[in-house]
């Protein structure tokens, strides 16, 4: 039977201003299981835009039915292996999976919505060049060459950040060799997770992105009913996999591996066809298929642990 009542669908803006029902700006689709077609929203602010997916999927943590709702933003949940355990200074925490440890860092170190005036609307003006010239300082040797993050929409303006891709690997000071692109970025042909500017370009989607989904993840009201594939749920199994307290599922897509839908806004066009695609799925019990392991990645294996602990996976990117 089908695994969700409703499906949301977010593709993301790191962008510096706010901008709504336009090319770049946010798109949320999103729907019941007995919906034709997505309702199509275009918040003109990261603030406003998690609000609105809050209030998508809060009614399911307060039901006593046992329905849920898939939510899934455009932007990586992880980073490549290696890039966690060099984040801080402060030593991992035993028990804390890499994944948390970078949700974390980037809760309290990012900040949006800067230079708003009291009472008036979000300025969707964030703080992203600075805390990714901030890791470059503290994981790249004293005298450089810096990384991982590079381009800038101001070069140099930045210390730490060059305009040009580092070597991959990048050699971290202290020896660790962090990739550009996770195992899923090579299988789904998607950008690095450093490069924060340009064309193509994800880093600052995902600087911006992980604030927000950490918040709804681990909001009082919805946190006990909430997880993240595959870091919390591991793969899908069987018809018992997701338990009835799971209510939210929270998974990354890359909208470019799915053909858009005719729109004369593309980014629209590409919420609604990831829609679409994972409705259809659902409706014939094929979206479990998704959500197994990914083909080629061995259970218990050293890619399968870093995938599940630090990576993450794209959904659909079998």
């Amino acid at each position: 039977m089908p695994l969700f009542d409703r499906y949301v669908m977010v593709d993301w803006s790191g962008g510096n201003s706010r901008r709504s029902n336009k090319k770049d700006a946010i798109w949320i689709a999103h729907g019941d299981r007995t919906a034709a077609t997505p309702t199509t929203m275009s918040p003109p602010s990261r603030s406003e835009a998690e609000n609105a997916v809050r209030e998508l999927v809060a009614p399911f943590a307060a039901s006593r039915e046992p329905k849920r709702v898939l939510v899934c933003f455009d932007f990586a949940y992880g980073y490549p292996k290696g890039f966690a355990c060099c984040l801080s200074k402060v030593p991992p925490t035993r028990g804390v999976p890499p994944w948390v440890r970078v949700w974390r860092h980037l809760a309290v170190a990012v900040r949006d919505d800067l230079q708003m005036r009291a009472g008036g609307k979000p300025s969707n003006k964030s703080n992203r060049f600075q805390v990714a010239d901030a890791i470059n300082q503290h994981l790249s040797p004293p005298a450089g060459p810096f990384g991982p993050f590079w381009c800038l929409f101001k070069p140099r303006s930045q210390k730490h950040v060059p305009q040009s891709q580092p070597q991959s690997p990048f050699v971290t000071r202290s020896g660790t060799r962090i990739h550009a692109q996770r195992l899923t970025d090579l299988r789904a042909q998607s950008d690095t997770a450093f490069r924060l500017f340009g064309t193509g370009s994800v880093g600052s989607q995902i600087l911006t992105g992980i604030l927000r989904l950490a918040r709804l993840r681990f909001d009082p009201a919805l946190s006990s009913v909430s997880r993240v594939w595959p870091f919390e749920t591991g793969w899908a199994t069987g018809d018992n996999w997701l338990t009835s307290t799971v209510r939210i599922l929270h998974a990354e897509i890359y909208p470019s591996v799915r053909e858009p839908l005719e729109d004369a806004i593309k980014d629209r066009g590409q919420v609604r066809a990831m829609w679409r695609w994972a409705h259809e799925l659902d409706i014939r019990d094929e979206l479990r298929d998704e959500l197994r392991v990914p083909s080629g990645v061995a259970l218990g294996s050293a890619d399968d642990r870093a995938i599940r602990s630090e990576e993450g996976w794209i959904l659909g990117a079998h």
